[in-house]
């Protein structure tokens, strides 16, 4: 590791621990006499000796000694100690702002956290609330069902079949919501990422069918396994994939890639569909936000969480016009919550 990788290190990498500090003024005291040493090597090998010569040029004869002397030594002295200090304070500078920048992304973390927390507490308390009397009125549903069969005009009967669809579709909402909302408890055991995208991708074949979408898949040649939660990850990939799909209604290529380097698992999925724009992309993790006439917009929520719980990342590219690229990245060894 170099100087300047410990000066600077990566994130998460400086420790709140006893004496860090020290280490750090350590680091940056030897980093600051590197510099010097470095600055009086081009000084003297470089710049000196054009330097000398001119000032021979321009203050000739022993009667301007002393001044040649005094000279000399003072832009000497000059050029040493501000190439220095200005080296120096911007090398602070770039530490303040680091430090700056990532504090700013915690906060930003953290109230993003809480906003999310605080909408699935309500959004849950709600879906366990409805849950329990839509269950009550699909049985009286049902049951009105069986009574009316072979007694009812075709109309009445459509009408039944229309509440219980009805409430079918509103017990997968609060499903859903609730599903978000509760805690996910990892098992990880050792997952191949090129089986859930092949598994995934024949999982929604009817809908890949429906929209016209040709599907390419760019898997590794081997495994890329690791020690993830398969329920989980799973789910995740489906959610991804199917916004996919979805931003392609009138057909389009739908291509999943996969690959394994530096430890991480890569997963991308890329469609061609209308693309969002930057404010749009940037709420795209937002709980309840979406575009579309139907869904809860839950999916790419609830597919960050769980990348997130296995210490993983998401990040999301799109243009207006040009598709959308998700980008996966997952640790190997995997992570319990």
């Amino acid at each position: 590791m170099s100087v300047f990788s410990k000066v600077f290190p990566p994130s998460g990498a400086l420790s709140p621990k006893r004496g860090s500090n020290l280490r750090l003024i350590i680091l940056f005291t030897a980093l600051t006499i590197l510099l010097t040493a470095s600055v009086i090597v081009v000084w003297e090998q470089l710049l000196r000796p054009p330097y000398f010569a001119w000032v021979e040029r321009n203050y000739p004869g022993v009667e301007n000694a002393d001044y040649r002397n005094k000279l000399e030594q003072r832009v000497e002295h000059f050029f040493i100690s501000m190439t220095v200090d200005l080296i120096v304070v911007s090398l602070l500078l770039a530490m303040v702002g680091r430090q700056q920048r990532r504090l700013v992304a915690a906060n930003e973390q953290l109230a993003h956290s809480e906003k999310v927390a605080t909408l699935g507490r309500v959004a849950a308390q709600v879906a366990h609330e409805v849950r329990n009397p839509l269950a009550g009125l699909l049985l009286y549903s049902e049951h009105l069902k069986s009574k009316l069969d072979g007694k009812a005009h075709n109309g009445e009967a459509q009408l039944v079949d229309k509440i219980i669809t009805t409430i079918n579709n509103l017990t997968a909402t609060t499903e859903q919501i609730l599903n978000y909302a509760r805690p996910v408890t990892l098992a990880p055991k050792l997952l191949d990422l090129n089986t859930v995208a092949q598994d995934v991708v024949q999982l929604l074949s009817p809908e890949i069918t429906t929209n016209a979408i040709d599907v390419e898949l760019r898997l590794d040649p081997s495994p890329v396994a690791g020690m993830l939660d398969e329920p989980s990850i799973r789910a995740a990939t489906l959610n991804l994939v199917l916004n996919a799909i979805q931003a392609m209604s009138k057909g389009g290529r739908l291509t999943i890639s996969t690959g394994k380097a530096g430890g991480k698992l890569r997963l991308e999925i890329q469609d061609t569909g209308a693309g969002m724009s930057q404010a749009q992309a940037k709420q795209i993790f937002e709980p309840f936000n979406t575009t579309k006439s139907r869904g809860l917009g839950l999916g790419m929520p609830y597919a960050q969480k769980i990348i997130h719980q296995h210490g993983g990342q998401i990040t999301v590219e799109s243009e207006p016009g040009k598709g959308t690229q998700v980008r996966v990245e997952l640790p190997t060894s995997g992570r319990n919550s």
